[in-house]
């Protein structure tokens, strides 16, 4: 083993002196192999450490290089003698050569600070040995090593940059230099990234030549010289807009709503009223028909509207809007696309029609939502002690329809078209609610999923809009009804205004005012006729409904056809009250008409009369006991009527229809309690 040991130490000795011999003034890549040609020998000769391969450099690894050629010790100065100071090898200079890279690099992000070492060497970027010429990085191969070579430093910003428009195509310095790499916000530019928006514009020269002449970049490049103020704010240079790192296309969809963000941090003011606007909503919810910013101000020819060839110019205004809508005239151009209505000062009309319809809406659901809750109080005790009663007597309990408790004689209430024009006022009104919200709350987290759900925003307006029709149908419809009905009727000022008609008398103040009492034990439950006060309301608040959303909806579906006629700032109002119309709509029918005919203690959980069109003799006595007392010998002693006429004995409902109405009917509560939900959360955004 000795002899062994010997051996081996007498060989590492010879192999030294041979290395250390020719020490010449500067070595060469042979002598330098000796020691550097075997992993395995320097590892040995370390001990057994584990060293890196990239300390093995032979004439092989050399053959087809740039630096073949190069003694070693251009490049490490401090390791031309043997042996070699710890460290010395590792100091390496390309300086000899490469003195303006070299001159650049130290005054680059990368370069030596005082009291620093350098961030970033030759060798971090090029590599140790066999570094690629300057052409191999305008390569495939050239970029994807690059790529690497900075990922070693710059992970994050490396790999959000594999994805978009420059991926795999445009070199990290062909964006931010080569070897005189600045700060991105240059000090020297007083913190404007005008540099990389000029690197950009070598391979953009179109966007260039206009983005140079636009208010951003006159703005930018004043302030990066120091002839314009830093006041109110920096300009947009390219990477403020389109970002750093993993740029977009400008036709993916993801890009339509990240550039409108980014423009609303620059301008906050109409960044806010864009996103309130149609357009915005439906962008947010991902549309990729609806305008965005760059749509009427340009992308890169962006001018204040004060000069005279700003596209959005007093005289440029027209042929802007032209672009989507082909039809636009003077009157269409009046429309405020950034107005706010909660800005008494600016917008002084659109203000008072905000705040009346604001009015409107929190009046109505504060006034019968109290309504509701004390009349829920008052009926709770009733419905227990009406309900161990029905038990008591029939020996059963109470059907779920209300409409049914009783039993027999049972009477007609509506006939067949009120149950139909009923049956779409439920399926064009939840239409309507389902295919407008994500619109209305497009900013809730929801929004974006139920609109795709529903086949995109296009999808979902066409569905709306399509239903509005519907809705006019139908309405026109009753309207006809109600036309042939006066005609037919003998008494026709009965009809209009007795003790049976729909519109309201001086009785339902009286009987509002007996509700009250009621409420607090002041007095007994008032005898209501045909229809109560509360019916009424809902009946009129239907059909201002029908005119107030279905008009202002024509408005906005065919704008250039009414700016014929009106004024542009009436748009703005129609928007108000199309919205705010419908929010009211929403809230009342899914809360307050909800209680009265699902919710309420005497008639959970539903009144399926709309669905059946019939109702118990005892059950009209509780809510019509007027009507009940004139009909009351009529329906004992009449024959039932097969067909659905008004105030005549009818025969019990088929189950089936029993069972449809109660299914129907609890689902519909189910999804509109679903959907105030959702409209309670998107408030909150």
């Amino acid at each position: 083993m000795g002899a062994a040991v010997l051996s081996r130490t007498s060989l590492l000795l010879a192999v030294l002196v041979l290395a250390a011999a020719p020490v010449a003034a500067a070595q060469q890549a042979p002598s330098c192999e000796r020691c550097h040609g075997s992993l395995e020998f320097l590892r040995q000769s370390a001990g057994g450490l584990q060293l890196a391969e990239s300390l093995v450099v032979t004439r092989a690894h050399l053959a087809r290089d740039e630096h073949a050629a190069v003694p070693c010790a251009s490049c490490h100065p401090r390791a031309d003698r043997f042996p070699h100071t710890p460290g010395a090898p590792r100091q390496v200079t390309c300086l000899p050569c490469h003195i303006a890279q070299d001159t650049l690099w130290r005054s680059s992000v990368h370069g030596p600070h005082p009291g620093q070492e350098p961030n970033a060497t030759c060798q971090s970027c090029h590599g140790s040995h066999r570094p690629p010429v300057a052409g191999f990085l305008h390569s495939a191969e050239g970029r994807a090593a690059m790529r690497l070579a900075c990922e070693r430093c710059h992970t994050d910003a490396v790999q959000t940059s594999t994805v978009g428009v420059h991926a795999d195509t445009v070199a990290c310095v062909a964006c931010h230099g080569m070897h005189d790499i600045r700060p991105v916000r240059d000090a020297t530019t007083h913190g404007i990234d005008i540099a990389v928006s000029r690197n950009c514009s070598r391979c953009h020269p179109t966007q260039a030549d206009t983005y140079w002449k636009d208010i951003h970049g006159r703005t930018a490049a004043g302030q990066a010289a120091g002839t314009r103020s830093m006041q109110p704010d920096t300009a947009a240079t390219c990477i403020s807009c389109h970002g750093e790192h993993g740029i977009l296309r400008h036709n993916d969809p993801n890009w339509r709503l990240a550039v409108a963000y980014q423009c609303a941090a620059c301008h906050p003011r109409y960044g806010s009223s864009y996103r309130d606007s149609y357009h915005g909503q439906a962008t947010r919810v991902g549309s990729q028909a609806a305008a965005e910013c760059h749509d009427c101000h340009t992308a890169h020819n962006v001018l204040p509207e004060s000069e005279a060839t700003s596209a959005v110019s007093v005289a440029n205004r027209t042929t802007t809007c032209r672009r989507c809508h082909t039809e636009a005239n003077d009157n269409f151009v009046g429309y405020r696309p950034h107005a706010n209505p909660r800005d008494r000062a600016e917008n002084p009309l659109l203000f008072w029609v905000w705040a009346a319809m604001n009015t409107v809406l929190f009046g109505t659901m504060v006034v019968w939502g109290t309504h509701a809750g004390i009349w829920f109080f008052r009926n709770w005790q009733e419905r227990r002690t009406k309900l161990a009663e029905f038990a008591a007597v029939h020996g059963h309990r109470a059907p779920m329809d209300s409409a049914l408790r009783g039993g027999p004689p049972y009477v007609w209430r509506f006939n067949t078209i009120f149950r139909v024009i009923h049956a779409m006022i439920i399926a064009t009104f939840f239409l309507l609610v389902i295919t407008g919200l994500p619109l209305r709350f497009s900013c809730a987290v929801w929004a974006p999923p139920l609109m795709s759900l529903l086949g995109g925003a296009e999808q979902a307006g066409t569905i709306h809009r399509y239903t509005g029709m519907a809705m006019f149908g139908y309405f026109l419809v009753y309207v006809g009804y109600v036309v042939v009905r006066l005609l037919r009727a003998k008494d026709k000022l009965a009809l209009v205004y007795g003790t049976d008609s729909i519109l309201f008398r001086v009785q339902d103040v009286k009987d509002a005012i007996a509700m009250m009492r009621y409420f607090f034990g002041k007095g007994p439950h008032p005898r209501f006729g045909h229809y109560s006060y509360m019916e009424k309301f809902d009946y009129f608040a239907e059909m201002w409904g029908v005119f107030a959303i279905g008009f202002t909806g024509l408005m906005l579906w065919f704008p250039e056809w009414f700016a014929v006629i009106f004024p542009g700032i009436l748009f703005n109002i129609a928007i108000i009250i199309h919205s705010y119309e419908a929010m009211i709509a929403t809230a009342f029918i899914f809360t307050i008409h909800f209680f009265n005919v699902h919710l309420r203690p005497e008639k959970f959980p539903l009144d399926a009369v709309m669905f059946t069109g019939r109702m118990s003799l005892a059950y009209l006595e509780e809510e019509h006991p007027l009507v009940a007392e004139r009909i009351e010998h009529h329906v004992r002693t009449a024959p039932v009527s097969l067909k659905a006429r008004i105030d005549e004995p009818a025969p019990p409902p088929p189950r089936w229809m029993n069972i449809v109405g109660a299914v129907t009917g609890m689902f519909l509560l189910a999804l509109g309690l679903v959907l105030i939900g959702l409209i309670l959360w998107g408030s909150l955004c």
